[in-house]
Formats: structure tokens, C-alpha cells, sequence
């Protein structure tokens, strides 16, 4: 029963060619969602290479060790030659404008200062290169995804290279520095031969000094017995000095002597100068006694006489008392010359036993002496020698050293840490994003509402009519019969609209860079949707119009570029990018959820306005056709 069944429900499809293009729907159906979506996403990251990136190369160039250096041609060169994206290269003023048109997926600017800094790792300002990049979401999430990646790998290779390349300026500059060591070395070695000879000098400086020691000591011995010498003539002299003490007091006892004797003399003339006149008063008076008959007095007179004839006169006692005063001062010098001699002869006497006695020891002395000057004197030759030899490789080495040392940056806490960073990462990347998305969600939003919106256009139309029999009925024109279909299903279609983006918005926190525009977009989006698929409907009837619009549907999916740049599909599908509103759908949506309005945006809506008015003018020709009842329509071959 069951094989029976089944073959009278298979045998309707063999009248008509509707019916057996339906089984061959239901065949190719699975094969457009399996093989061509499939095919249209097989391999979408092995052609990159189809995704125009725009290149700038402003690099000015640099000089190392002499030598040219241009970074920026090099590595566009090797970005050209593996055309790993499509690169365009191109100026910074295009670009730009690129970029923002969404000529070019992003570009990549290589700054003047590009080879500057790449070699900068070896100079005295250390600083990691740089590469721009400029990203806008707004062209396609997954491509900034995917082009944020290749251009890690690609500062990556590029810092390995300028890496190596800095390491290696380094260790030239260290090699260098090894060439000065190894002078040092040199001069070390001809420092230590000095050293050597320094002593060798020494120690024959030092056996001469030990000689000198020694004459020194016999020196000594000498002074010893000079010094006993002198203590036996400072004996002899003490004596001497003794007796000349003896004479310079009995000298100065006569001294004293003349002295007091002078003093004498002097009072005898002071008495002698008053004398006359009391001769005279005492030999009145002796007379006028003598005359009254006084013999004592007349024997006073007498003697008197004799005594005053015997006095010598004033004149002799007056030379008398300058003989005594010079003899006074004589006397005097006689004492003080007399003291003197005594001194003298004790110093005399003393240093002569001590000249004597060590003179011998002395010349001994002095003899050793001079030998040992003379073993000094060579040991200093030598010294000089050595000294001259230490200064020859002091000057090496320390040329040696300046030389190395000039070879190494000298680098405070900040350059080091400067040289370090641009050595361990010399190219980063400066990005800029135009426009960014906030997440995954955000930047695949653009594909995922027109597919949703297409979808619920199919579910429309399979609960409302597309050309109300109503409408048919009555003699209004086709496009009243088309309109009256698809009002109803607008004001779904809007409803639908509200209420995603609402849901968006609250529940996933989707904010769009313009709301208002977003919705009065995503309204024109799902306007057109409905009126495609009406037409379709009213051109193919309601079977075949579905699935028409299912292969749509797969069509699109796979050629409007949401997911993966169109670029990397297969030609088939770059062909119908262009020809399907979905596509015109993702990028105004773009341009108005994460990005800002361009000229793509007013493509878009000029193409939906012309796929929503032409969509109407066909359904409101058919609606007008559609009057006329035929056998066709009153039995379907394939009904849904």
C-alpha cells in the first residue's frame, strides 16, 4: 500500500512542465544551499589576494656605515611580490579617499622616518620603526579582522629582518670594540714588559740603597769616634777654660782695682783743688799762734811747711788721674778679652778633637757612599728606562681603550632602555581606525539584518496573498491590485524592522553610528525585499515563486560579501554581487551602523528604490493580466 501511495503522489508531477520542474526544484535545492554556498566559502583566505589594500611608501631613506638604506621600497617591494593581498600602491591623498569610499579595504602608509629609525638601533637616539595602517569597519568587519592579522605577520617578518639587522650594527659596534680590547691586550703585554724592567730596576735601586745603608752606618761609626774625640778635647779645653777663668778674674780684680784707685784719685784732686785755701786759713792761724808764743803751733807751722812743699801740684795729679783711666779701661778689656778666650778655647778645642778624631771614619763613610750613588744611579737609569717603556704602553692602552670604548654607546638608564625596546621590537604598527566596531556582533550585524528581513519577507508572503483576489475582482487598474498586496505586507515588514532593531538595541546593546538613518534604511531594505518577492510570487505563481525565492536567497548569501570580502569568492559570485540587493543592502548598513554616509550609501538606496519601484511596475502588469482567468490558474499544476 505504502509503494502505491507514494507512486500515485509522484505520478501528478509527470503532467505539465511545472510539476516536473518541481521535482527537479526539490532535487537542486539542497545542491544551491550545500554546493553553492559551500563553493562560495570554500576557500575565502586563500585569495586574499583579491582584496585591494592600499599601499603608500613615504620613506625618505637613511645612511648606515656609509651605505644607502631604503626600508620602505624594500619592503613594498617584497609585499608587492607576495601577493599576499592585492596591494595598490599608491600616494597618501588616494589612500585616504580610498579608504573612505571603500575603494581600498585599508591602507598601509610607510612613514618618512621609516629607515631613520630602523637603523637608529645602533645610534644615539634608539627608536622602534613604525607602520601606519588605517582600518574602517564600514567597508567589512572580517577584512579589518583579517587585515589586522596579516599585518602582525607582516610587522613580525619585518622585525625579524630589521631586528637581525640592528643586532648586527650592534655587533659590528662590539666587534669593533673586541679590535680595541685586543690593542689593549697588546699594550697590556708591552705594560707588563715595562713592569718587569720597572723591577729589575728597583731592585738594583734597592741593593744600592742597601749599600748607601750600609755607608751610612759606616758613617756613623765614624761620628761615634769623632764624638769620643770630642768629648777628650772638650776635657782638655774645660781646663783651659778654667785657667782662662782664673785670668779673667785676676783681670778683673785689677779692673777693679785701677778703678777704685782712679776713684781716689779723683777725690785727692777734688780735695787737693780746696786745699790752698785751708793752707792758708790754718797757716794764718798757726803764724798768729806761733807769734803769741806757742811752740806747738810754731812746730805746726814748720811741719806744716814741709808737708804742703812735699804735695804734688794740681797738673801732676791731674796726669796722674787720666794714666789711671786709661789703665782703667785696658784693664777692663784685658778681663772681657781674658772671658772670651776662655769660651773660644773650650769651642775650639772641642770641634778641633772632633774634626780629628772622625775625619778618618768619615772619608770611609763617604767613600761607600758614593759607591752606592753610583749603584743608584744605574738602578735609576734603569728605572727611567722601564718608566719610559710603562709610558709607551699606557698611551696604547689607553688609545686602545678610547677606541673601544667609542665603539660602545655610551647609553644612560633612559637610552638604554630606548636601544633595548627598539632592538627587541623595531617596527610597530600605528593604527587608525575610521570607523570601529564594537564587537563581532556589531561587525557582521550589516549582513545578518538584511538576511533576517529577506527571511521574514518569505514568511509574509506565505501567510498573505501577493495579489488579492479582491483586488482582481473589481476594475481598478493593476497597480492599485499590486499595492493593495503589498501594503499589508509593508506594514509587517516595518513592524519587523521596529522591532529588531529595538531587541538589538536593548537586548544586545547594538547602538548605530546614525539610528535614524539605520531605520529608515533597513524600512527602504525591507520594502524592496517584499516587492522583489512579490514579483516573483505573482510572475511564477506561488510554488515556483518560492522557490525562486529560496535560490534567490542562497544567491545572495553567498555573493553579497557579509561574511567574507566578495573578492575571495569565485567568479561566479563577484559576477552577481553587483545584481542582487542584498548586496546594496550590507554595505548602506555598514555605512550606517558602524561607519559614516558615503557615495556607497546613496547607491544603495538609489538601487532599492529601483528594485522597490520596478518590482511594483511588473506585479501591478501581472496584477493587471491576472484578471483574465485561465484553466492554468483555475488548476494549478504545483500548489504550496
Amino acid at each position: 500500500m505504502l509503494s502505491l501511495t507514494a507512486g500515485n503522489e509522484l505520478r501528478r508531477f509527470r503532467r505539465g512542465t511545472l510539476p516536473r520542474l518541481a521535482v527537479v526544484a526539490m532535487i537542486v535545492v539542497p545542491l544551491l544551499y550545500g554546493v553553492l554556498y559551500l563553493w562560495a566559502f570554500w576557500n575565502p583566505t586563500g585569495h586574499l589576494d583579491r582584496i585591494p589594500v592600499a599601499l603608500v611608501d613615504a620613506d625618505r631613506g637613511a645612511e648606515r656605515d656609509g651605505e644607502d638604506v631604503r626600508a620602505g621600497a624594500d619592503l613594498v617591494d617584497r609585499l608587492v611580490d607576495e601577493h599576499a593581498l592585492d596591494w595598490v600602491v599608491t600616494d597618501a591623498a588616494d589612500a585616504a579617499a580610498g579608504v573612505d569610499d571603500g575603494t581600498y579595504y585599508f591602507a598601509v602608509s610607510i612613514p618618512a622616518d621609516f629607515s631613520a629609525d630602523l637603523v637608529s638601533a645602533a645610534g644615539d637616539a634608539p627608536q622602534s620603526a613604525r607602520i601606519d595602517v588605517t582600518y574602517d569597519d564600514a567597508n567589512s568587519f572580517l577584512v579589518t579582522s583579517l587585515g589586522r592579522s596579516a599585518m602582525e605577520r607582516i610587522r613580525a617578518a619585518v622585525s625579524a629582518s630589521a631586528g637581525e639587522q640592528a643586532v648586527d650594527a650592534v655587533l659590528v659596534g662590539l666587534s669593533q670594540a673586541r679590535d680595541g680590547f685586543a690593542q689593549a691586550s697588546d699594550g697590556a703585554v708591552r705594560l707588563g714588559d715595562a713592569a718587569n724592567q720597572l723591577t729589575a730596576g728597583a731592585q738594583t735601586l734597592t741593593d744600592g740603597a742597601r749599600r748607601l745603608a750600609d755607608g751610612a752606618a759606616r758613617s756613623a761609626d765614624g761620628a761615634a769616634a769623632l764624638s769620643s774625640g770630642a768629648a777628650q778635647v772638650a776635657t782638655g779645653a774645660t781646663q783651659a777654660a778654667q785657667a782662662a777663668g782664673t785670668l779673667a778674674d785676676g783681670s778683673g780684680q785689677v779692673a777693679d782695682g785701677v778703678h777704685a784707685a782712679t776713684e781716689q784719685v779723683d777725690a785727692l784732686t777734688a780735695g787737693m783743688a780746696a786745699l790752698p785755701g785751708d793752707l792758708q786759713t790754718l797757716t794764718s792761724y798757726l803764724t798768729a799762734r806761733a807769734q803769741a808764743g806757742d811752740p806747738q803751733a810754731a812746730q805746726l807751722l814748720a811741719h806744716l811747711a814741709a808737708t804742703a812743699a812735699a804735695l804734688p801740684d794740681a797738673a801732676t795729679l791731674d796726669a796722674a788721674a787720666q794714666r789711671l783711666d786709661a789703665l782703667d779701661a785696658g784693664a777692663r778689656h784685658v778681663a772681657d778679652g781674658a772671658a772670651a778666650l776662655r769660651d773660644g778655647t773650650a769651642r775650639v778645642a772641642s770641634g778641633a778633637g772632633d774634626v780629628r778624631d772622625g775625619a778618618g771614619t768619615l772619608a770611609d763613610g763617604t767613600t761607600a757612599v758614593a759607591t752606592g750613588a753610583g749603584d743608584l744611579a744605574d738602578g735609576a737609569s734603569r728605572l727611567a728606562d722601564g718608566s719610559g717603556a710603562l709610558h709607551d704602553g699606557a698611551g696604547t692602552l689607553a688609545a686602545s681603550l678610547d677606541g673601544g670604548t667609542d665603539a660602545i654607546p655610551a647609553d644612560d638608564d633612559t637610552a638604554r632602555d630606548a636601544r633595548a625596546a627598539a632592538i627587541a621590537d623595531p617596527v610597530t604598527l600605528d593604527t587608525t581606525d575610521r570607523a570601529a566596531a564594537e564587537g563581532f556582533g556589531e561587525g557582521i550585524a550589516p549582513f545578518f539584518l538584511p538576511l533576517a528581513l529577506f527571511l521574514g519577507g518569505v514568511v509574509t508572503w506565505m501567510i498573505l496573498r501577493p495579489v488579492p483576489p479582491r483586488a482582481l475582482a473589481t476594475p481598478a487598474r493593476g497597480v492599485r491590485a499590486a499595492l493593495a498586496g503589498f501594503a499589508p505586507a509593508l506594514a509587517v515588514g516595518v513592524v519587523q524592522v521596529v522591532v529588531l532593531l529595538t531587541v538589538l538595541r536593548v537586548g544586545l546593546g547594538l547602538t548605530p553610528t546614525h539610528p535614524v538613518g539605520a531605520l529608515a534604511f533597513t524600512v527602504l531594505v525591507v520594502a524592496a525585499f517584499l516587492a522583489l518577492q512579490q514579483m516573483l510570487l505573482s510572475l511564477l505563481g506561488t510554488a515556483a515563486g518560492r522557490v525562486a525565492t529560496l535560490a534567490l536567497l542562497v544567491l545572495q548569501l553567498a555573493s553579497a560579501g557579509g561574511t567574507y570580502p566578495v573578492e575571495t569568492s569565485p567568479a561566479f559570485f563577484r559576477a552577481l554581487h553587483p545584481l542582487l540587493p542584498m548586496s546594496y543592502g550590507v554595505d548602506g548598513l555598514r555605512a550606517l551602523l558602524t561607519g559614516n554616509p558615503d557615495a556607497r550609501l546613496w547607491t544603495a538606496v538609489a538601487y532599492l528604490v529601483t528594485v522597490l519601484v520596478g518590482s511594483l511596475a511588473v506585479t501591478s502588469w501581472r496584477a493587471g493580466r491576472m484578471r483574465t482567468w485561465t484553466l492554468s490558474r483555475l488548476h494549478p499544476a504545483l500548489t504550496i
